[in-house]
């Protein structure tokens, strides 16, 4: 998810500026700390969008448990439905200009007026990733901590290309540059 978001904050110099900004104004300098979390929306949407374009669990499966139907199609008990983030999360019905890179869609109101289910970065119901909490800590933490000293952009001219494993990953690699940063 990280390697992701670092690709298109480097493709997208105004939210990386953005991001900047808002980390140097909460920080002051300092490294960043949980408490500081919930006064750094900016860089949390940063990564919400990330993981809408790239999820890293870009496709899963489930298992149905009884005869159903899902959208007009009979599922008969023990099959399988295959949901794909990958798709879901660049549904244009769903998604204005869905190819395009917009924290701004997790502003709480735009969050509040989506239909469910349709952002689903760790899955979701009872066999929603455990640890999905624990990761936006993390990465919220690591993204403020990195982007208060550096600046990273991908090296001129490298292919990009989501190489759909068992994670979402870069075919080729992500080779960046890092340059250091002063705080504003």
């Amino acid at each position: 998810a990280l390697t992701w978001t670092w690709y298109l904050l480097s493709q997208h110099p105004d939210a990386q500026r953005r991001l900047e900004e808002e980390i140097d104004v909460v920080l002051d300098g300092r490294s960043p700390e949980y408490d500081d979390l919930a006064s750094l929306p900016y860089t949390r949407m940063v990564i919400d969008e990330a993981m809408r374009l790239y999820p890293p669990a870009w496709g899963f499966s489930r298992q149905a448990l009884a005869d159903d139907e899902l959208g007009g199609f009979r599922l008969p008990r023990g099959w399988l439905a295959f949901i794909v983030p990958y798709v879901l999360h660049r549904l244009p019905g769903v998604w204005a200009d869905p190819e395009a890179f917009d924290p701004d869609r997790f502003l709480p109101e735009a969050t509040a007026a989506r239909p469910k289910f349709v952002y689903l970065p760790f899955g979701a119901g009872p066999r929603q990733c455990i640890g999905s909490h624990f990761a936006l800590i993390e990465a919220q933490l690591v993204m403020a901590t990195l982007a208060q000293r550096y600046r990273l952009r991908l090296v001129p001219g490298h292919r990009v290309e989501p190489w759909p494993l068992i994670t979402l990953r870069p075919r080729f690699g992500m080779p960046m540059t890092i340059e250091r940063r002063t705080p504003s």
